[in-house]
């Protein structure tokens, strides 16, 4: 038969046909004929991409997101190898694929893990801050106070709520914000009184003040009605306004009013002196005030002294706060020392001796008011100090008179009355009140006492935290974890706890301790109990109050969130 040529073009058409799709089956079916790999690798990209979008709706930063973002594109721009004769290099592909993205699925998680920790510890000492101030404003008598107690108290709620870093970060953001607050409340009610005083100056100068006076009782209800930073920093304006005013009516008293700024800088100089502090710059001023006060005659020489001694009472505000802050931090350690050394626990068990203040030492609260110190820059914070040891003096001293005191550990002690007065908590609702020289726990309703316990507080090393707290957090049950590696002489085992109050920031709580059988004084130091498991009841806690079980349920099912905690 003749050869045809379009039936061989066609043949050969036909066969490259047949070839290629020989071949394309059999690529495919080198690269996909395990598709198990591809499948999970692409399930766990859809995973991850999960992760990232609840880790950035929770609030994780995107700044620590980024870098795992980045990995994951760069992982998207890959291709699976190509290979004729086996599917084994695309499965391992897909394989390590797989594994790549489980790897950046659990850093995504370690994230939200590690930042939801931070700020929730954040918030914590935020809270804790708060907490502090708003108990030194308490203790100062500020009426005021009540609506910031309200806000502490919606935060506490909050924060036994809280599970994510944004909800924490609000938290934060708002402690800090009411923190604010009561600073300024300070330094407004200072400028406040400043101006009372000068007005006074002018209505004993025979001026009618009648005007001024009206403005002060506005400015008054202004105080009353502040709620946040921008409240007291919009009065705190108009106080400086109305100083100046007071400042032009002063003209027409100008001798009267500029000695009596010289006598108040006098004043100020000689209390420096008692702190310690070097006043010589300040006696030179002092000199040149009195000496240009004597020659004035003219209206502007009376402005000029005015003007000057105005600035010098100013310039020796902060080293005035400087030096009353160092003086009580000096006198507080010195006390703290002496009576401690004076007044010891021997202990029959090891033969040796401790010092009874030592929860008011370094490895108690002793340092909280250094590091104040040093860190402290403006007005109000130099106030905050001072406020501070105040505070730490009173509790102090209440435990060195509760020491002498032979009253029943379960009837109403007048150190407790002492300090319930100074926090002007006598007749303000619940307060637990915590004497740790005598290892006792008192509960008062509105200053009447309605229940006692004995109690095992921190041990020498671990001491419980003197101070005005409230409790933020309660739990029941929960499981209290060791913050000490094992090991370490505090380590102890997951714990399961039936009741817990915490009272301060970093785990310190009320809350039973069905481990121990004896409470009350020497308990809290190296000791035999006589029923309780030795290795756990042999010494005191870790810096909580430990009650016994029936009296800590009924303590728990008795109180509340932002119950009062004073620990002296």
């Amino acid at each position: 038969m003749a050869h045809s040529p379009l039936l061989s073009l066609r043949a050969r058409k036909g066969c490259k046909a047949a070839c290629m799709a020989l071949l394309a089956v059999f690529l495919l079916s080198a690269c996909g004929a395990n598709g198990q790999p591809q499948q999970l690798a692409n399930q766990r990209k859809l995973a991850l991409d999960r992760e990232l979008a609840h880790a950035r709706s929770i609030g994780v930063p995107s700044t620590l997101l980024q870098p795992i973002l980045t990995q994951e594109a760069g992982l998207r721009q890959t291709d699976a190898p190509l290979a004729i004769f086996s599917d084994q290099p695309a499965t391992t592909y897909y394989t390590n694929l797989d594994q790549r993205y489980q790897l950046l699925l659990v850093q995504v998680r370690g994230i939200e893990a590690q930042i939801t920790q931070q700020y929730d510890y954040q918030a914590t000492l935020d809270i804790q801050a708060l907490e502090r101030v708003l108990a030194q404003r308490q203790a100062q008598g500020f009426m005021e106070a009540k609506t910031f107690a309200g806000q502490l108290e919606a935060y506490q709620k909050q924060m036994a709520r809280a599970q994510d870093p944004r909800i924490y970060s609000q938290i934060s953001a708002n402690a800090r914000n009411t923190t604010k607050a009561l600073h300024l409340m300070g330094s407004a009610h200072d400028a406040l009184m400043t101006l009372k005083k000068s007005i006074q100056q002018l209505q004993d100068s025979q001026l009618d003040v009648s005007m001024l006076n009206q403005q002060v009782s506005s400015d008054l209800d202004l105080f009353r009605q502040a709620s946040k930073p921008e409240d007291f920093s919009h009065l705190l304006d108009l106080l400086n306004f109305q100083q100046q005013e007071t400042l032009v009516l002063s003209m027409q008293a100008l001798p009267s009013v500029g000695a009596a700024k010289l006598k108040q800088f006098s004043e100020d100089i000689d209390t420096l002196k008692q702190y310690g502090q070097d006043t010589t710059s300040f006696q030179k001023r002092l000199a040149s005030a009195k000496l240009a006060l004597e020659k004035a005659k003219l209206l502007s020489d009376f402005l000029q002294v005015s003007s000057q001694l105005d600035s010098d009472l100013a310039s020796i505000r902060l080293p005035l706060l400087y030096g009353q802050a160092s003086y009580l931090l000096k006198q507080f350690h010195q006390e703290v020392s002496s009576w401690g050394k004076a007044h010891q626990y021997h202990d029959a068990f090891n033969g040796q001796d401790y010092q009874l203040s030592y929860p008011y030492d370094e490895q108690g609260i002793g340092a909280d008011a250094d590091i104040a110190l040093q860190q402290a820059q403006t007005p109000d914070e130099y106030q905050a100090v001072i406020d501070l040891l105040n505070d730490d003096l009173l509790n102090l001293r209440a435990m060195e008179a509760d020491y002498a005191d032979h009253t029943p550990w379960n009837q109403v002690h007048q150190s407790d009355l002492q300090v319930l007065r100074h926090y002007n908590l006598a007749s303000s609702g619940q307060v637990i009140v915590i004497s740790l020289v005598e290892q006792s726990l008192r509960l008062y309703q509105n200053g009447k006492l309605v229940k006692a316990f004995l109690i095992t507080a921190g041990q020498y090393e671990k001491p419980s935290l003197p101070g005005f707290w409230h409790i933020f957090d309660r739990e029941s049950p929960t499981v209290f974890k060791s913050s000490e590696p094992k090991g370490s002489a505090f380590w102890y085992p997951d714990t399961n706890i039936n009741y817990a109050m915490e009272y301060h920031a970093g785990g310190y709580f009320l809350h039973d301790s069905w481990w121990r059988q004896d409470y009350g004084p020497g308990t809290n130091f190296p000791h035999v109990d006589s029923g309780g498991d030795q290795t756990f009841s042999g010494t005191g806690s870790h810096g909580c109050i430990n009650i016994q079980e029936d009296q800590a349920k009924w303590l728990y099912n008795n109180t509340s969130y932002n119950t009062a905690v004073i620990i002296y």
